[in-house]
């Protein structure tokens, strides 16, 4: 009798995936606040560092009215890790109008609408939830909107005022700050700043690069915007971004992002399709070179596509709180691939809902990104129809594999096949191994670069294989999978290791055996 021996790890009905440009998905995990209540806006800002999450609730009032609040998340879980309060806050702060976080440090700030206001900004570390640093410009002055925008990466943080007057009315500044010590390092300004500019409004930083909006900047029009990039090393001036189709009112730079050397610049009123729609624009940062427009697929007057930005690796996030999918302004968001500049999804609610407001704020990491919708009613009632609670909504990426390489022990000569399906194989590579060493084809292996690998079952080729799968948002490995050879099939049915349970047989059966078939049998369910 001959043995075969297959172990199915997870197998799952295998899903059509229309082509991703058009493929719309709803989101793996909702997440609102332990403790919320009418009001809160949570979700209004958003930012993800690792397996860590920091979302804004600016209107809070558990403390005081309008005094506001932030909360750490891990986003593996959706647990709450903290939540957190400014020391000194206090009624009508808007503390959490604006977040950030690298590594194990987050940066919060202040939105007051009070034009007698100093604003601020906060330094938490996230391991603890203890506040670290409170962070003022050196040369504060109410009203400059200090903390409107926040950044940061490794110890350098970036806050904006885009109110600031130094180089006229509203012109706008932003600052650098050593997250360490919470000094101050540099005042940025535009080169050829002007009033009302609003310079720092935005604000992102990447390495020893950082970009600062400035969405009134006039160069192609009235509001035309504009977005600069800076040394953080040097507080020196890089470029100037503005898009190669500047138009009046765009409002190019209402927001930014960066990684590596791949900056994003929202323009959420830019004129598409007939109407006022939004786009967003990439750009390589080492050169200030215009890469692509992205435009919604679906795009629609008053969209607002661009008011949020996200980037990170090869995959950018774009919002669009203003489209109409579940209702008015229920909102969408958008993945690109900024390799190509192609929409690969577009993410929506799964109780999208009228004036929910999803896309108003966005974040990505690796595979994971969040999206706030800061005006949605989690669980409404009649006496709270306009709660504006608020929550977020966590999309993960990673590779999902409906089926994994089975185990197999076969006759010497006869081809072999090791197989993986995903749920969604859009951009996929596949690089198949054996013992974790790329393999090569030959005369006994082919589809190494393929989801199907086909093996020649000879004692040369016995050993673990697994597959690398990367796709645009990172790198995932299959489960490894067995394959064991008998030498020959007429002699004994149950030799297939040797003494020590290697795979190949030695000609006699014994506890060896044993061992390998455990092995290629695996634990029961």
């Amino acid at each position: 009798m001959k043995t075969l021996l297959a172990i199915v790890l997870l197998c799952l009905p295998a899903v059509a995936a229309p082509p991703a440009s058009a493929q719309s998905i709803t989101e793996d995990r909702k997440i609102i606040a332990s403790d919320e209540q009418p009001n809160d806006a949570f979700g209004s800002s958003v930012a993800i560092s690792g397996a860590t999450a920091i979302i804004g609730a600016p209107r809070d009032t558990s403390v005081a009215t309008g005094r506001g609040a932030a909360y750490l998340l891990d986003i593996s879980t959706g647990q709450e890790l903290f939540k957190i309060e400014a020391s000194d806050g206090s009624t009508a702060d808007r503390f959490g109008g604006s977040v950030a976080i690298s590594g194990t440090t987050a940066v919060i700030g202040t939105r007051a609408s009070s034009s007698t206001s100093t604003q601020t900004a906060y330094v938490f570390d996230t391991t603890t939830g203890q506040e670290l640093f409170k962070l003022t410009a050196s040369d504060a002055a109410l009203g400059d909107r200090f903390g409107h925008s926040v950044a940061i990466s490794g110890i350098t943080a970036v806050i904006g005022a885009y109110l600031d007057d130094d180089g006229g009315t509203s012109s706008g500044s932003a600052y650098v700050f050593d997250t360490v010590t919470g000094q101050e390092l540099f005042k940025l300004t535009a080169s050829d700043d002007d009033a009302f500019d609003n310079f720092g409004r935005s604000v992102a930083v990447s390495g020893t690069t950082a970009i600062i909006g400035a969405a009134g900047d006039a160069e192609g029009g009235e509001a035309s915007g504009a977005a600069y990039l800076f040394d953080t090393t040097t507080g020196q001036q890089l470029f100037k971004l503005t898009a190669t189709d500047a138009e009046p009112f765009d409002q190019f730079g209402v927001c930014v992002a960066i990684s590596g050397t791949t900056a994003v610049v929202g323009a959420n009123f830019k004129y598409v399709a007939g109407g006022f729609a939004g786009a967003a624009y990439v750009f390589d940062t080492t050169t200030g070179q215009q890469l692509f427009k992205l435009t919604a697929s679906d795009t629609a007057d008053g969209d607002r596509f661009g008011e949020s930005v996200a980037v990170s690796g090869n995959v950018a996030v774009v919002g669009a709180y203003g489209d109409d999918d579940g209702g008015a302004s229920s909102g969408s968001a958008y993945f690109f691939d900024i390799t190509t500049g192609q929409q690969l999804y577009k993410l929506t609610a799964s109780d999208a809902a009228f004036d929910d407001r999803f896309g108003q704020s966005v974040a990505i990491s690796g595979t994971n990104a969040i999206v706030g919708a800061p005006l949605e009613d989690d669980e409404v009632t009649m006496n709270d129809l306009f709660a504006d609670r608020g929550s977020v909504y966590l999309f993960d990426r990673s590779t999902d594999f409906v089926q994994q390489p089975q185990g197999v022990v076969s006759d010497a000569g006869v081809t072999v096949w090791f197989e993986i399906l995903l749920e969604d194989s859009s951009g996929a590579s596949y690089r198949w191994r054996r013992d974790g060493i790329d393999l090569t084809e030959n005369s006994n292996i082919r589809g190494v670069y393929a989801p199907r690998l086909g093996v020649s079952a000879e004692l040369t080729e016995v050993g673990y294989y697994d597959c690398v799968v990367v796709n645009q948002f990172g790198t995932s490995i299959s489960d490894q999978a067995i394959l064991a050879v008998r030498p020959d099939p007429d002699e004994c049915e149950g030799d297939i290791a040797d003494d020590f349970g290697t795979p190949g047989g030695d000609g006699m059966v014994s506890f060896g055996d044993f061992l390998r078939l455990l092995s290629l049998i695996g634990p029961c369910p």
